[in-house]
């Protein structure tokens, strides 16, 4: 289904709801020369006006593109973690929502925000996990142990659109800066640590699987179970030196 025949679907619903998404902010980290938020800012335009959303980049803003009025662009040092914390202080609503510039939405994710602003607020909200169709078919494999890797182990990514109350946020010092890969990760495994809890949302996000095109799907699958192990190893131990 193409967005904007998606938009015209759900639009009377998120009407209807309108007054809830005034508790959240979105914040989207921007990489150098990242030209995938704009697509992204287009379809938030489905919330309405209510989202505050803030573009945490490590450039100036294009001058060739207008921000809707409940955006702001922040131009900060790069790194992803120092990018998502610099958004999230600058955030002035309850609840965090962060998303990776190439996230694409489905028809189902308004109604599953809507359930974590009334259900979810001490939790860690994530959605399921799905790819887009510029990369091999055998993504669909990627995508089922990603959301079983989720939902059995604990360990949703951050392309899985984590939802968050800010205060937790906060009280956990947000992302790890020291971290340059898999500040994710490491912020799941301290959030667990803490005796928070994980919520997984009714719906799908969509991620571009096009490195798995570029680098090829076996190599990159195996490179990512790798990571996922060397990563959480590394957390727990940050938190357990002695393990």
């Amino acid at each position: 289904m193409k967005f904007d025949e998606l938009s015209n679907e759900v639009f009377s619903d998120c009407q209807t709801w309108v007054n809830s998404f005034n508790d959240l902010s979105v914040v989207i980290p921007v990489g150098l020369d990242d030209q995938a938020w704009r697509q992204l800012l287009d379809e938030l335009a489905i919330f309405g006006q209510a989202l505050e959303i803030i573009l945490s980049a490590c450039q100036a803003p294009p001058a060739d593109f207008k921000l809707p009025e409940n955006a702001k662009w922040l131009n900060g040092s790069q790194g992803r973690a120092r990018q998502l914390n610099a958004g999230a202080r600058q955030a002035s609503r309850a609840l965090i929502w962060f998303l990776h510039a190439d996230t694409r939405l489905t028809r189902e994710v308004i109604a599953a925000v809507q359930h974590y602003i009334e259900t979810g607020s001490g939790s860690l909200g994530y959605f399921k996990l799905k790819f887009a169709g510029d990369g091999p078919g055998q993504t669909r494999l990627n995508a089922w142990a990603a959301n079983t890797r989720s939902r059995f182990f604990g360990l949703p990514f951050g392309d899985q659109g984590f939802i968050i109350n800010k205060t937790a946020f906060e009280q956990l010092n947000g992302f790890d800066e020291t971290v340059t890969l898999g500040e994710d990760l490491d912020f799941v495994v301290r959030w667990q640590a803490a005796g928070f809890p994980l919520q997984e949302l009714p719906a799908e996000l969509i991620t571009s699987a096009r490195r798995y095109r570029q680098h090829g799907w076996l190599s990159t699958t195996v490179r990512h179970v790798y990571l996922t192990w060397l990563l959480t190893r590394r957390a727990r131990r940050r938190l357990a030196p002695d393990l």
